[in-house]
């Protein structure tokens, strides 16, 4: 009987493993999916100085909206795996993004002047999914040099993208809120560049973090918290040492009355 239920046991252990081999618990194989194209003018496209190279650069929006924007550099595919947000409301079988933009230039050149420079491309979209993240494969219909821009949402207050390329990351936190600080989080890995723009935004510059490092985790929050904060904590520890000098205060004049009374006994 024992060993009826051990091979019974061992048996559903290994069905177990295998669907988690084959795919039950994770989509191997890419599936088609189709975003309807997004509004080029709600991003922010900038043409660097200089040679074209890849990048990711991810805008915060308080209201729990990233808007990324990746360049490719001389590449027929872009693929980039996205955190799945379990505050989020998209369905787990959809990639979770709108608004895709992919424009690029199909030349040789990777020095460009401007952004009328590039063009709308055709592309495919496929993905699949694990437990925590989603794979999505961008094909483009030719080798291009451009960009693929769209908009998904994630947990208010940090940002986590996972590194699968050589890349610049820039994180622009929205406007009147800050990283950094000790109690509240600080940016992981520390950044190489940390700026503030013309619109008061700061960004946060991660030259080429792959493959040192896996992730870029960034926590943010108001500009004012810490001051806020600090201000509270100065206001509870001041009513904590009055608090402490009353009650000694008061047992010290209850002390008193004792000693009275346990003199008047005698």
């Amino acid at each position: 009987m024992v060993n009826r239920i051990l091979k019974i046991l061992l048996l559903s252990a290994l069905i177990m493993m295998a669907f988690t081999s084959n795919g039950c618990l994770e989509s191997k194989e890419p599936k088609q999916f189709v975003v309807e194209p997004g509004d080029f003018s709600e991003y922010e496209f900038t043409v660097p100085e200089g040679n074209f190279i890849n990048s990711s650069t991810f805008f915060v929006y308080p209201n729990k909206t990233v808007r990324v924007i990746y360049t490719v550099v001389n590449a027929p595919r872009l693929e980039v795996v996205l955190p799945k947000d379990i505050s989020g409301v998209k369905s787990e079988k959809e990639p979770g993004i709108d608004n895709l933009v992919v424009i690029g230039n199909t030349g040789s050149s990777t020095v460009f002047s401007g952004i009328n420079e590039f063009s709308n491309i055709s592309y495919n979209v496929s993905y699949s999914e694990s437990s925590v993240n989603k794979k999505i494969q961008f094909e483009f219909a030719k080798t291009i040099n451009g960009y693929v821009a769209y908009t998904y949402s994630w947990e208010q207050g940090q940002l986590y993208h996972i590194l699968s390329r050589n890349e610049t990351v820039n994180v622009v936190l929205p406007q009147d809120y800050d990283t950094g600080n000790m109690i509240f989080g600080l940016p992981k890995p520390k950044p190489d560049t940390k700026r503030l723009d013309d619109r008061n935004r700061i960004w946060l510059v991660w030259d080429n973090p792959n493959p040192k490092h896996r992730f870029i985790h960034v926590k943010y929050y108001k500009s004012s918290l810490p001051t806020i904060m600090g201000f509270v904590g100065l206001v509870l520890l001041v009513a904590s040492l009055v608090t402490a000098i009353y009650f000694k205060n008061e047992i010290r004049k209850l002390r008193k009355k004792r000693e009275i009374i346990d003199k008047d006994k005698e």
